[in-house]
């Protein structure tokens, strides 16, 4: 019989109120974790070896550069030319902007590797576009955020960097198991986009169709935006670079591409170093007091009550099903990344008792907390897509949750289907 900590109501009680009160998530779980060691008497030395075990970890080693390559190519605007090459080549297809959104959002998440980066930086060029060509407003906003939920999927992703961390998986087994799942995702939000337009007569109006020379000059005027996924992706699936090794590799590709086309100026290169330094510090400070939290939520017995009332269903089906909605819940009202350091013990206390790869659990979890940057009350891509664009966040929101059903048929896949997350890690010979 598992006995809980009688004070827990006192430690998650504080929790609850520093996030109602909306102050930053690290400081609910510092403040909760204090509480902790002062009410057991534990020593304070668990705050510096947990914060030192952090900072020092080689998976995190990555998270700045991603950042940076992010950061940066929204700063430079070289996406303009990624949607520019997808919509020559799709864009005289019924509906052929949207694909071509969703295709320059599948390309840019392999630079990024953040939905909000895709949603604030590329989405802008997107919904102009498609705009001036006669698309209602409204669903192109639609497509813009539900495609930009693509960028935690297609590695790079800082989320699977997190899960790496906080999992001790490999994050290169982690890059390699988000591929199919990305452009499942992507390949299904084309086919919704379709069956919306002739359904429920959406003003999408036909584009002329480019010529082949215009279309090769589209791709060739793209090349220097495309070299930097192919960097990422091609470097850390061969094994020529360590994730955090090819994210510099690429960061520095970024800057001479930007130095070479006459993009690079100081101020703009100060502005994504600034951004880049603020999510970077945001990122640690989260994984830091996470692993402190997290130790509070094992200790006090937490995880291992609500674990044995989750597989008390005695199905492994009503036990997987039952974790996604906790995570899709959870996904209306917090950040992604919080979510995952959160939950991470519970996640991987219950796939161990199932016999789920600590790698399909991850992948399964990012996917669950990044659906939630679509899901009201808070969908946070909807909301910076509305905010860049000038654009109404309640009635873009009714186009924007039919897009739960490709992504919901999404997670069902890596859910129950483990081939679809695990074969390319057991190609490549990462898992």
């Amino acid at each position: 019989m598992i006995k809980l900590d009688p004070w827990l109501f006192l430690y998650f009680g504080t929790f609850i109120v520093f996030i109602l009160l909306q102050l930053p998530i690290s400081y609910a779980m510092c403040v909760s974790a204090l509480e902790f060691l002062i009410v057991n008497h534990d020593s304070f030395v668990m705050f510096a070896q947990k914060t030192a075990a952090s900072f020092s970890d080689t998976n995190m080693l990555a998270l700045p550069s991603f950042l940076f390559v992010g950061c940066f190519m929204n700063e430079v605007g070289l996406t303009d030319r990624l949607f520019g090459m997808c919509e020559k080549w799709l864009g005289h297809l019924p509906g052929g902007l949207a694909h071509a959104n969703i295709l320059a959002s599948m390309i840019f998440a392999g630079m990024s590797g953040s939905a909000l980066a895709d949603a604030g930086g590329l989405g802008t060029i997107e919904v102009k576009a498609m705009s001036e060509a006669g698309y209602d407003k409204d669903f192109s906003i639609a497509v813009t955020a539900a495609s930009s939920g693509i960028g935690p999927i297609i590695p790079p992703s800082i989320n699977f960097v997190v899960w790496a961390f906080l999992s001790g998986c490999s994050t290169l087994a982690m890059f390699d198991a988000g591929y199919i799942p990305g452009f499942l995702m992507g390949f299904s939000m084309m086919i919704w986009s379709a069956i919306a337009i002739k359904t429920q007569g959406i003003k999408c109006p036909t584009v002329a169709r480019s010529s082949m020379g215009e279309k090769w000059k589209a791709t060739w005027h793209a090349l220097p935006a495309l070299g930097g996924p192919a960097i990422l992706i091609f470097g850390v699936s061969s094994g020529a670079f360590t994730p955090a090794e090819c994210g510099t590799v690429a960061a520095i590709y970024c800057v001479l591409c930007a130095f070479f086309l006459k993009r690079l100026n100081p101020s703009m290169f100060m502005r994504a170093l600034r951004n880049t330094v603020q999510s970077v510090g945001m990122s640690m400070c989260l994984c830091a007091t996470g692993l402190i939290f997290d130790w509070v939520i094992v200790t006090s017995g937490l995880v291992t009550v609500m674990s044995n009332a989750i597989l008390a269903l005695g199905s492994r089906v009503l036990v997987l099903i039952a974790l996604n909605l906790i995570l899709l819940f959870l996904g209306c009202f917090i950040g992604s990344m919080q979510i995952l350091i959160m939950v991470a013990p519970l996640l991987m206390n219950i796939a161990d008792a199932i016999g789920m790869n600590y790698i399909t659990m991850g992948v399964m979890a990012v996917l669950n907390v990044t659906i939630g940057l679509i899901t009201p009350p808070m969908a946070p891509a909807l909301f910076v897509t509305c905010k860049a664009t000038g654009g109404n966040f309640e009635t873009a929101l009714k186009y924007t949750v039919q897009f739960l059903i490709p992504m919901v048929v999404t997670l069902l896949l890596v859910t129950f289907v483990p081939q679809v997350t695990m074969f390319l890690p057991k190609l490549f010979g990462a898992a």
